[in-house]
């Protein structure tokens, strides 16, 4: 376990590019990025298996800082698998046990866990069976969003996009010219109606308030409630570091008996 845990972490600090310490959700309640109430609906989600994809349309936006924060809500003994090129999704394809395969972007930049062309939609169909797929991409919106993935030469399916379970929107903005100050929101956060064929808006962020509404999240069961409860206390004790908080969540779900 601790093996495979070094290993996970591994992958997400490489998710990087921009150096220094991997931020935990923690740092980004304490930021007001993310309102508890969202990182507990999203990360007990996360916890139960659910695939996810956050997007923003300018690069510095935080939607790698955003995928590598919920990627801390991981299954215990689930091994992340970076997606480096379409053999590992070939290879993924006839793996059983559930794994987690992340694709830094879903992008077509010949860079390091970049993924792009007629592979992405095979790759976001693992969803459909026992693993996890985790990516971002370029997009400010859901339009935005489902054009870039269903037209060439990408071509993914609806019916394979609906196997996300959760996608994140993420908003920046200059807050104060002179200091140079930035203003990271999740703007929105959708979750897959499989019924009605379309992600639909459970969360969303109020610029003119800058407060985060519920317009649509119905929790299933207590586990999101309990999971706030517990992200609280990790805010109110100030502990940030990436490791320590993933260290303090598999514990949590030890005590509380979460499989």
């Amino acid at each position: 376990m601790r093996i495979l845990e070094r290993s996970n972490l591994h992958q997400i600090e490489a998710l990087s590019q921009r150096g220094g310490r991997t931020l935990s959700v923690v740092d980004l309640i304490l930021a007001n990025t993310v309102s508890v109430e969202i990182a507990a609906c999203v990360a007990e989600a996360v916890g139960r298996g659910a695939s996810f994809l956050t997007a923003a349309q300018p690069g510095g936006a935080g939607k790698t800082a955003l995928l590598a924060a919920l990627l801390g809500f991981l299954p215990g003994g689930v091994p992340i698998v970076t997606v480096d090129g379409p053999h590992v999704v070939a290879a993924a394809e006839e793996e059983e046990t559930p794994q987690c395969y992340l694709a830094h972007e879903i992008g077509s930049g010949d860079w390091y866990g970049y993924l792009w062309g007629p592979v992405v939609a095979r790759y976001l169909a693992l969803a459909a069976g026992p693993h996890m797929v985790a990516s971002c991409l370029h997009a400010d919106t859901i339009e935005e969003l489902y054009d870039a993935l269903e037209s060439a030469p990408l071509k993914v399916p609806r019916s394979t996009l609906l196997q996300i379970d959760f996608i994140l929107f993420v908003h920046v903005d200059r807050v104060d010219a002179e200091a140079r100050g930035y203003r990271r929101r999740v703007a929105a956060v959708y979750q897959s109606d499989r019924e009605a064929g379309e992600h639909r808006p459970v969360f969303r962020w109020d610029r003119a308030r800058d407060a985060f509404e519920a317009v649509g999240y119905e929790p299933a069961g207590s586990g999101a409630a309990d999971l706030a409860q517990f992200l609280e206390g990790m805010a109110a004790s100030g502990l940030r570091d990436f490791a320590a908080l993933r260290h303090a969540y598999l514990a949590f779900r030890e005590e509380n008996r979460i499989a």
